[in-house]
């Protein structure tokens, strides 16, 4: 890990002198149509890097795949059980408020870290720029193995809720089927060995594939808000923004409220990630 002004952190770009001043005469093995800006190539000499992944995507094909990773309202209705059980729709709605607000605060601190250091390495290798030089070796490897870990963990609580979705379009489908615990378990393994070979054999294919999942996330949320705002049983205003509701046994409705915070809070989080995306983008604006 890097430490003081040193920045020998592991990237996905090559080590190379900062101070060469051949850098842009020396692409490596990327081709031309590949390759990044003159500002991009200009960040990477100040930071000791050269680049060796291709910059494949556009912004369509870019936001596609945010939109593909953060799944915001794709990710929200199966979590809805959570905060309609604990807090209610009033939790819901002032929840995406309080929560949108902390969160805001959260990104901009990244935002301008990402300024400062625009590096493929993110939050590890920020920390060992940062942080007091004392702790910085320390605290880097900390955070380091705490994005490996939430990463990991983060992809088996995906793959699982996407493996309970199937599971209940069987239930709905399929009279008589009787839900057994590790069917949940056969199907999160079916999907991440999905996503591996997906992200791996059709790897070249992935701009298109992410600019058609970027159609399908405005078209799919659409096909879905409309029926329910016109099928929906509706309720007061009052009852819809103002009441709160305790249906999972706390001990009392505010406790129950802050528990039901984490649906709101699980489609906000993660958005630092589309900071990386950058390394694969030839020209965002």
């Amino acid at each position: 890990m890097a430490g003081g002004n040193d920045i020998n952190v592991a990237t996905s770009h090559r080590d190379i002198n900062r101070d060469d001043d051949h850098f842009d005469e020396k692409p490596g093995t990327v081709e031309e149509k590949y390759r990044g800006t003159s500002a991009d190539r200009e960040d990477m000499r100040i930071l000791g890097k050269q680049q060796v992944l291709r910059r494949n995507f556009k912004f369509i094909t870019m936001l596609g795949f945010a939109s593909t990773v953060m799944a915001s309202w794709e990710l929200l209705l199966p979590l809805f059980i959570f905060v309609l059980t604990d807090g209610g729709t009033a939790d819901l709605f002032w929840g995406f408020i309080a929560v949108a607000i902390g969160m805001t605060l959260v990104y901009a601190s990244l935002a301008e870290m990402a300024s400062i250091s625009p590096t493929a390495g993110g939050q590890y290798h920020w920390v060992s720029e940062f942080a007091p030089p004392r702790i910085q070796k320390e605290l880097s490897y900390i955070v380091g193995w705490l994005c490996a870990i939430g990463w990991q963990v983060y992809l088996a609580g995906v793959c699982f809720i996407i493996g309970s979705v199937i599971e209940g379009l069987i239930v709905l489908q399929v009279p008589g089927y009787e839900l057994q615990p590790w069917h949940s378990t056969l199907l999160t393994i079916a999907v991440i060995a999905f996503s591996v070979v997906f992200n791996t054999a059709l790897a070249t294919r992935l701009p298109l594939i992410e600019g058609v999942m970027f159609i399908l996330h405005l078209v799919g949320f659409f096909a879905i808000i409309i029926p329910l705002w016109v099928m929906a049983p509706r309720a007061t205003a009052k009852d819809a923004i103002l009441t709160f509701s305790n249906n999972g046994g706390w001990p009392s409705t505010g406790l129950s409220a802050m528990i039901g915070l984490t649906s709101p809070l699980s489609v906000m989080i993660g958005y630092g990630t589309l900071r990386e995306f950058g390394r694969w983008a030839r020209q965002l604006y």
